[in-house]
């Protein structure tokens, strides 16, 4: 992405953050411009361990793809190496709108660091073919270069990177690049004007809704023991949470979660509403059951 992702909402810029956080029933709708699809987005973003104002350490991003790593570098974070959601929407919303000729701007901007030279295509092809050995890699990045570098540059420039690309089908060429901004291509429903409909089905989703629950517990400093007990856990119980897992927002994670497994699917979300309405948390619940993850 280049370039273009120097001019994704940084984290330290708060544009969205500075009128709103996740407590607020505005957070997910406040970031609609940045990408349509931004309930589900939500939902991946929390997975990845969103803090209280909404934003994720670089570092939860990085996976062990060399690639993935050099993607991630590129986009825009606060001094304290945070990546704030308007961030990843726009990040998403590029990867998944950009026509095929940026994106393969991107990928070589990506490729290109320094320049794409032979011995820099033998680290990317190093990378690709981990078990191959280091003179088969050589003769291959040898013969892309013979084959690209047709200026006989010594290095492959952008404009050769896309012409090569397209000498691909066309259809291959759009599959290699597709990319969703919600797993396996599910569509998102778009929800009706008002409140955002609450209840959810997926595993996810429902994962997504207990973290964000810990998360205020802990925020605004609650007694979780009490909401333990609505969802039937005794005392005993709870001091097992607290000897196991370090602060409140890991312990009222540990008890959701084990919750969870046990309550029956059909009324799960309506029994949790219940407990944390009786606990009183109902600002809470309504923070939560207002957004569709």
């Amino acid at each position: 992405m280049g370039v273009t992702a120097s001019s994704f909402s940084k984290s330290g810029d708060h544009r969205v953050s500075e009128f709103t956080d996740p407590s607020q029933t505005n957070w997910i709708t406040a970031h609609s411009e940045a990408c349509i699809k931004v309930l589900g987005c939500w939902r991946r973003y929390v997975a990845l361990g969103a803090d209280k104002n909404g934003n994720v350490q670089q570092q939860s991003l990085i996976t062990g793809d060399p690639f993935g790593v050099q993607l991630v570098q590129q986009l825009p974070v606060s001094g304290d190496d945070l990546v704030s959601f308007q961030t990843y929407c726009s990040a998403v919303n590029w990867l998944a709108k950009s026509t095929v000729n940026d994106k393969l701007r991107g990928l070589y901007q990506t490729l290109s660091r320094n320049p794409l030279d032979q011995e820099a295509l033998r680290g990317v092809l190093s990378a690709l073919y981990p078990q191959d050995p280091p003179e088969d890699v050589g003769h291959l990045a040898g013969f892309i270069m013979r084959e690209i570098d047709v200026k006989k540059q010594g290095f492959i420039d952008e404009a050769q990177f896309i012409w090569w690309m397209h000498r691909l089908p066309t259809e291959t060429l759009k599959s290699l690049l597709r990319f969703s901004a919600l797993p396996d291509g599910k569509e998102e429903r778009t929800p009706p004007r008002g409140d955002l409909p609450g209840v959810v089905a997926t595993e996810d989703a429902i994962d997504a809704q207990l973290h964000l629950i810990a998360m205020e517990m802990d925020k605004r400093k609650r007694d979780w023991r009490l909401l333990a007990n609505c969802l039937g856990f005794l005392e005993r119980e709870c001091r097992t949470f607290e000897r196991e897992y370090k602060g409140p927002e890991k312990q009222v994670l540990a008890f959701l979660r084990q919750w969870r497994h046990g309550a029956e699917k059909g009324n799960a979300a309506e029994e949790l509403q219940a407990a944390l309405r009786d606990s009183g948390n109902t600002d809470i619940k309504n923070v939560v059951f207002r957004l569709t993850f």
